[in-house]
């Protein structure tokens, strides 16, 4: 399947699943990207973890209660509120300085790593899995016309100082095999986009070609590209879908 392959080659070879991953979906598979996801952990033989929680707005450390997961699938509404559940509990001023010199550290361009200073002041973590810190890549599915909560560019990378896991954020749309569009695992940028509102999705899958039609409120013109977002290719049934949205230059909006 196109889908598959190209989820597969989207990452750098060092950070693709392999035999000695575990993979989770807490996400269902009436879902194509998770569906898509769990059929590229299999062909890159990875353990693959099925629960009967799995679906949209779940608990992440709930979901991996009695798992160890090193790659997990969720859906924005999970990732929303895993997000508030952590930030609400962070309330002291030395858990808000050890948030702040990480996320320092993501702005510039690198993960969070271990220091002298972690260790005395550990940053709050989510406690996904039954080994901490062992999960590596988390894989967020935003739907497109859900309407699920925003996830801005600040709280990508909140999430990523949480899971103690690089984030990649996708959407996705119920007529396309796995994904249309999702950002590189290395892009920690913080404050891309308008704040409160949907962070950027990277780059189209290989396996599609998203092309964005004038309407009646909304032109292409020498200073920027915006319309409706159509998304043609393989994975897409049909050959051609609109997804109801519209689309700005390098950043799709609902």
């Amino acid at each position: 399947m196109a889908a598959t392959g190209a989820l597969i080659s989207s990452l750098p070879t060092g950070h693709r699943m392999t035999p000695s991953d575990t993979f989770l979906p807490a996400e269902a598979f009436t879902h194509s990207y998770s569906l898509v996801l769990t059929l590229a952990a299999l062909f890159c033989h990875a353990t693959v973890a099925i629960n009967s929680v799995a679906g949209a707005g779940v608990e992440l450390e709930l979901a991996a209660r009695n798992i160890a997961p090193t790659v997990v699938v969720v859906t924005a509404e999970s990732a929303a509120k895993l997000h508030s559940n952590i930030t609400s509990s962070i309330t002291s001023s030395l858990k808000k300085l050890a948030h702040y010199l990480e996320t320092r550290v993501l702005t510039s361009g690198r993960m969070p790593t271990d220091t002298f200073f972690t260790r005395l002041n550990a940053p709050t973590r989510a406690a996904v899995g039954t080994t901490p810190g062992k999960l590596r890549l988390v894989y967020v599915s935003e739907r497109a016309g859900a309407n699920t909560p925003p996830l801005s560019s600040n709280d990508l990378s909140d999430l990523r100082i949480y899971a103690g896991a690089r984030v990649v954020y996708a959407l996705t749309a119920a007529k396309v095999a796995g994904a249309v569009a999702q950002t590189n695992i290395y892009d920690y940028r913080r404050g891309v986009g308008p704040q409160n509102k949907h962070s950027h999705f990277g780059v189209p899958l290989s396996c599609v070609e998203i092309k964005l039609v004038d309407t009646a409120s909304h032109k292409t013109t020498d200073d920027q590209s915006m319309g409706e977002v159509i998304v043609r290719g393989p994975s897409v049934a049909g050959g051609e879908v609109s997804l109801g949205i519209t689309g700005l230059s390098e950043t799709l909006l609902n």
